[in-house]
């Protein structure tokens, strides 16, 4: 008997080190490494701006990414996890991080056919997805151009995306983002502190994450390849066909 070759999703710990300083373990499929780094530190809010990053060295036989950079880092201004995590934080202490990070401001507008065109070639083309599955893709579109990237947290795959455009210099404000994942309040904090103005998912969004679109002026498409994807909040940064409009459009403030 030959045994069967199965698919699986490769999941490893991997280290990133800022300034000789542990910040984090990622449980993340070890790909992309640097620009999870730079996607991690620009979305939680620890960097503003990629200049600040003098020299990113990745060990691929130890797993760890170690930046350095040419200013302090701050706090995890932005992060979501340790609030609910740690059991410890009050509901006006949690209110205040959630909405500490300045609105998007742009006057980007994107026609629904681009996302879903976007959202097919992340479902078609993901190369580890293709292979064995098991792992999350994301998709950033800015300026004619694309970075597609996987991972088996759709946090992570989040970060790659962002931080391979960021290595672009992309301007951030003229993008949208789609996700295999849902958009949850978590995952609408990535997008709202690079200031993408349109994220979109195969699957449909939580509560909070559709009172933090509207909070930040965000568009959200919701299962982006069914016959009848809904926008949330801020609608009319997505251009749809006029008698398709009744069809897509769902917005809270009405």
């Amino acid at each position: 008997m030959v045994a069967a070759v199965l698919p699986f999703a490769v999941e490893m710990p991997v280290e990133l080190w800022v300034n000789e300083v542990k910040n984090v373990t990622f449980m993340c499929t070890p790909c992309d490494l640097e620009e999870l780094a730079i996607g991690h530190l620009l979305t939680r809010g620890m960097l503003k701006d990629i200049s600040a990053i003098d020299r990113i060295a990745v060990k691929e036989d130890t797993f760890q990414i170690f930046v350095t950079t040419s200013e302090p880092v701050s706090k995890q201004l932005y992060s979501v996890p340790e609030f609910v995590l740690s059991g410890t934080t009050s509901v006006s202490e949690f209110s205040e991080n959630i909405y500490r990070i300045p609105k998007v401001e742009s006057d980007y507008t994107v026609n629904l056919e681009r996302i879903i065109s976007m959202m097919r070639i992340l479902d078609e083309e993901a190369p580890i997805y293709q292979s064995s599955g098991g792992v999350h893709g994301a998709i950033l579109y800015t300026d004619k151009k694309y970075y597609l990237k996987e991972d088996i947290g759709r946090h992570c795959a989040i970060d790659k995306a962002i931080g391979a455009a960021c290595k672009d210099r992309a301007d951030l404000s003229n993008s949208f983002i789609c996700t295999t994942g849902r958009v949850s309040l978590d995952m609408l904090l990535k997008a709202a502190s690079v200031r993408i103005p349109v994220i979109a998912s195969l699957k449909y969004p939580s509560d909070m994450g559709i009172k933090l679109a509207q909070h930040y002026q965000i568009a959200i498409v919701s299962g982006a390849l069914s016959p009848s994807p809904i926008i949330y909040a801020y609608e009319h940064r997505v251009k749809t066909s006029g008698h398709l409009l009744q069809d897509l459009l769902v917005s809270l403030s009405h």
